[in-house]
């Protein structure tokens, strides 16, 4: 058994937890392996005071040191893992996108209320943003340039005061603007 593949099934199986481990293994009709992978993490979890990379380390070594005959049911386990993970994600994701979606109905039908106030009331805010934070941001870099400020502008607080003003553009995630697309398949190391 390759130790990639046991620190792979160790990784997943920190990740995931032990309740998932058996929720897999009653799919198969109690797989003993995914059971006995199942106790270890248990295990390996409640020792207190480890860090992440230590209960992997010490869960891929209490795993390569089961019996061969257990070990042959790793290599399902592992391909269920990953399933149950890729699942797991393109549910984030779709709640991130039904998420986003509700957002954006609100503002359409804010703007397309009948009642002047709320229509105008989200664009007031988002302008409101917009203008309090460029002129925060005006201000604090103009007061590090005379030497009144050590630090000038701080891009969290900035990000914060123009989070209504981008909401309202659409922006969600920062990640917008990263060199690669948002589908996995177009991240660096994935294959297209």
């Amino acid at each position: 058994m390759s130790i990639a593949l046991i620190t792979s099934i160790a990784t997943m199986a920190i990740r995931q937890g032990p309740n998932v481990i058996r929720g897999i293994a009653s799919l198969f009709g109690g797989n003993d392996t995914a059971s006995k992978v199942a106790d270890i993490v248990e295990q390996v979890g409640n020792i207190a005071g480890l860090s992440p990379e230590q209960k992997i380390a010490k869960t891929a070594e209490k795993i390569a040191a089961m019996p061969p005959e257990v070990l042959l049911g790793l290599e399902q386990l592992k391909i269920e893992l990953e399933k149950e993970q890729t699942r797991r994600q393109e549910l984030a994701y779709s709640d991130q996108q039904a998420t986003h979606k509700e957002t954006q109905l609100t503002i359409r039908n804010g703007d397309n209320a009948t009642d002047e106030y709320v229509r105008r009331t989200r664009p007031l805010m988002a302008r409101q943003s917009f203008y309090i934070g460029s002129l925060y941001v005006i201000a604090m870099e103009l007061l590090l340039a005379f030497g009144k400020s050590s630090t000038g502008a701080d891009w969290a607080m900035a990000l914060a005061i123009y989070t209504p003003a981008l909401s309202y553009m659409g922006l969600r995630t920062l990640d917008g603007f990263a060199p690669f697309g948002k589908s996995s398949a177009q991240k660096p190391g994935k294959p297209a």
